[in-house]
């Protein structure tokens, strides 16, 4: 078995079958759905490898030329279009830069049960330009059906004229 690479997070991944198992745990109940649309921020339900199982509609404003579901199973820089998402076979969080990512490090804090809060600067390829996305990002700890997620709030501070 080949054993993934990372410089920073752990790479290990949940098989699509297991995520859309868990998507489906959060779509049995109505009140995650509406709580999760019922914010001005965009939210994520990550599972405990970091892979989106849930996310709110308005996401999609935010994921450049996707839809919930081909977001389903990525991880947060994956969807969000990352440059160092990519840099790295095993994805967002696992390259050289993630060690300095705010969105990565909130992440791991959620999943060991801690709420935390950083900025996190995220740069991304649209229509051949660099975009700097400026984040402000909290994780949230969160237990459904006996299983670990982190419920990742994403408030988009750019500044439209920068």
């Amino acid at each position: 078995m080949k054993v993934p690479i990372t410089f920073f997070a752990p790479a290990e991944r949940e098989s699509l079958e297991v995520v859309h198992r868990q998507a489906g745990s959060f779509s049995r109940a109505p009140v995650a759905r509406t709580l999760l649309n019922a914010t001005l921020n965009y939210l994520f339900v990550l599972n405990s490898r970091r892979q989106i199982v849930m996310a709110s509609e308005n996401v999609l404003e935010l994921v450049p030329d996707k839809t919930m579901d081909q977001i389903i199973g990525l991880r947060p820089g994956e969807a969000l279009g990352c440059i160092h998402a990519g840099e790295c076979e095993s994805g967002c969080g696992t390259s050289r830069f993630c060690s300095r990512c705010g969105a990565v490090h909130v992440i791991l804090s959620g999943l060991k049960g801690c709420r935390a809060m950083e900025e996190c600067h995220l740069t991304r390829s649209r229509n051949g330009k660099a975009e700097t996305l400026h984040l402000q990002v909290l994780a949230t700890p969160l237990v459904h059906n006996q299983e670990r997620y982190t419920l990742l709030t994403v408030a988009n501070v750019s500044n439209p004229e920068r």
